[in-house]
This record gives structure tokens, C-alpha cells and sequence, in this order.
């Protein structure tokens, strides 16, 4: 998992992190209510899982 500063809202679930040109990871869950602490799920580890890849 990352854990970021950006704070996420209730139905962010899934929602993308990238840098710009790569996609890093999906918005797992977070605290909006504390200030924004956000984790994402690795994008290789959830791609991986279901035998997928990006182009």
C-alpha cells in the first residue's frame, strides 16, 4: 500500500493514482475527516492478480 496526503472523499474507492504518464495504484480507502490520509493499492499488484496488463 501507499499512503498519501491527498485527501480522498466517500466514493473515491478506486479512483487512480499516476504520475503524470504511468498509472501507480487505486484508491483503497482513507480519512478524510483527519486531514486526508489516502492509501492506493499498487497497480502492479491489483493488475497482476487478474493476469492483466496496460499498454
Amino acid at each position: 500500500m501507499t499512503q498519501t496526503a491527498v485527501r480522498a472523499e466517500p466514493g473515491d474507492s478506486g479512483g487512480p493514482l499516476h504520475d503524470g504518464t504511468r498509472a501507480r495504484g487505486s484508491t483503497s480507502g482513507g480519512d478524510c475527516r483527519t486531514g486526508g490520509t489516502t492509501f492506493y493499492q499498487p497497480a502492479p499488484e491489483a493488475l497482476g492478480t487478474y493476469g492483466v496488463s496496460l499498454c
